[in-house]
């Protein structure tokens, strides 16, 4: 069995780097695996190639450093086209490293989540299960909610929670009301601009609203439904499960040969995540079957200047189940102080 595992990082990204490097040796060693291919994605900056060193030294393995000058940090926003871009072209040179040494599996990590030592053991089962019916797996890890869940092609991620669900100013209620019966007036090709604006605004204020109770209780008022992130999608869930998703992150992700064959970019101009678009244009499409797993949830290390808070402050999203109580083995998460390395 050849193993490849990814990590794609700029300079600013790798505050979270050795201690994942620590995680995976202990991870490969569980899961019984001597030796395997890792590539480092990114620039060519100090900080990224210092990362590799500690690697090669931590899992006792050449490190395929790929350092290029065109995986330079601009000034685009997170999320926005242009990062977008950019993570998609490091991923690129991270899948093409991944079949160029003819892996049989490809563990994708961002390098800022921290697998647990169980996580790759966990990951290669749930692909074997049955036979192979799950060609990708993911261990869930928070970013606001847990990744996995479900969505359709026009709309990746579901809504949680829709407007009649969510409890509505009257105005609000009614504005929305009367701007979502004259869209439907229009085709989808001819809909007017003014309209589509006036909607995205009146999203952003629906979503600012509570929803109609928790999920349970929303389930009971309003139906069960295919809702988006995993905390909604499958409530309560946690240790000793695997369950379906209609799409997955690249942040602690195991993908079978099929899957990684056809990871590529082609056709994708940085609207939505790159994840969601292999996800739902190549995978969904060539009948791959993905799965989350909320019996190992990795760690999230968040740098709180990407969500608009001060530089240099860091919080490690620490994942645990619950183990007391009714809710024992339900998914939580505790918020503690993180010093980068």
């Amino acid at each position: 069995m050849k193993l490849s595992i990814i990590v794609c990082a700029t300079k600013s990204y790798t505050y979270a780097m050795r201690a994942q490097a620590r995680r995976v040796a202990s991870a490969l060693r569980l899961a019984g695996i001597d030796k395997a291919h890792v590539a480092i994605v990114g620039d060519t900056s100090n900080e990224l190639a210092a990362v590799a060193a500690y690697w090669k030294a931590e899992l006792g393995c050449e490190i395929d450093l790929i350092a290029d000058k065109r995986f330079v940090e601009g000034t685009s926003e997170n999320y926005k086209a242009g990062a977008q871009l950019l993570i998609a072209d490091m991923r690129t040179a991270a899948h093409a490293a991944a079949r160029r040494a003819d892996a049989d599996w490809c563990w994708s990590l961002d390098s800022d989540t921290l697998p647990q030592p169980n996580a790759l053991r966990t990951l290669l089962d749930t692909c074997r299960f049955d036979g192979g019916f799950y060609s990708v797996a993911m261990c869930p890890y928070p970013n606001t909610a847990f990744l996995g869940g479900f969505g359709t092609p026009q709309n990746p991620i579901a809504e949680d929670f829709l407007p009649y669900e969510r409890v509505l100013p009257d105005d609000l209620k009614k504005t929305w009301e009367e701007n979502d019966a004259a869209l439907k007036a229009w085709t989808a090709k001819e809909r007017p601009a003014d309209l589509l604006a006036i909607r995205d605004e009146l999203q952003k204020q629906i979503k600012a609203c509570p929803p109609d109770g928790n999920v349970f209780q929303v389930n009971g008022k309003h139906g069960w439904r295919r809702r988006g992130w995993l905390d909604s999608a499958y409530p309560g869930i946690g240790h000793g499960s695997m369950v379906p998703t209609d799409w997955v992150g690249f942040g602690c992700t195991l993908m079978n040969r099929q899957a990684l064959a056809l990871a590529h970019f082609e056709g994708y101009e940085g609207q939505g995540t790159e994840d969601l678009f292999i996800g739902w244009h190549r995978w969904i499409p060539a009948g791959l079957r993905m799965a989350v797993l909320p019996h190992c949830p990795a760690d999230h290390v968040i740098w709180e200047k990407k969500k608009g808070g001060a530089d240099g402050v860091y919080t490690l999203h620490h994942v645990y189940h619950e183990q007391l109580g009714e809710c024992q083995g339900h998914l939580r998460v505790k918020q503690l102080p993180w010093r980068a390395e």
